[in-house]
């Protein structure tokens, strides 16, 4: 895949050495997936970054797979209401309003979206349901077909980075199209104590997300 970091710590983090984007992304690179690492500290800076990773196309890519998935990695703290970059509380609407800009049927790449987020209380996100009311007044939205989500109340940063490093060591060998395959990794973060994902998939028969666990349908 290609994925692309987005990272917010707080300062305290920085200066006590928690950096979950920097691990993941030496990881990411050792497992073969292209990645860059982007440290927006505002809304502001965060929709910069959303629209600067929508104007990729591949005109000069000089690889033999030009539509690889993208993958947008968000990394933050979070709360109920949506998540913080900086001082700044990014609501899941406005969430929804920074990556409207990469998800959209006119971009030139046509490589498959994929999202995640790693955040305290990320399970009580609203953006799939955001993204399912956005989808039937925007004919021009394309919402990512795989979203994936920390599913317990408080993230532990040393469990969050070895949870995701499993995800993205797993997620190159499945095919996925095959859901259970997809169900399969989450069980095996599970099952190693590290914490729960939820993953939603977009259905395009029934218009909306089917959210899963590791033990099944939510």
């Amino acid at each position: 895949m290609r994925v692309f970091i987005i990272e917010c710590p707080n300062p305290i983090d920085l200066l006590q050495g928690r950096n979950e984007g920097k691990t993941l992304e030496q990881i990411c690179k050792l497992v073969g997936h292209e990645v860059y690492c982007f440290h927006p500290k505002s809304k502001d800076e965060l929709a910069t970054v959303c629209r600067y990773i929508s104007s990729i196309d591949r005109e000069h890519d000089g690889s033999d797979n030009p539509d690889l998935p993208i993958c947008i990695h968000i990394s933050s703290h979070g709360e109920e209401d949506g998540l913080f970059f900086g001082r700044d509380l990014v609501s899941w609407n406005e969430l929804l309003d920074a990556l409207e800009s990469v998800c959209t049927k006119k971009s030139i790449y046509k490589g498959e979206n994929i999202l995640t987020i790693s955040a305290c209380d990320a399970k009580h996100q609203q953006l799939t349901k955001r993204i399912e009311k956005a989808m039937k007044e925007n004919k021009a939205l394309r919402a990512p077909k795989h979203l994936f989500v920390t599913a317990a109340e408080d993230v532990y940063w040393n469990d969050a980075v070895v949870a995701w490093a499993l995800f993205y060591n797993k997620i190159p060998k499945t095919n996925l199209s095959k859901k259970q395959k997809i169900i399969d990794i989450l069980s095996l973060i599970n099952n190693a104590e590290l914490g729960s994902i939820h993953y939603f998939r977009w259905s395009g028969k029934k218009k909306r997300y089917v959210g899963y666990s590791a033990t099944g349908k939510l």
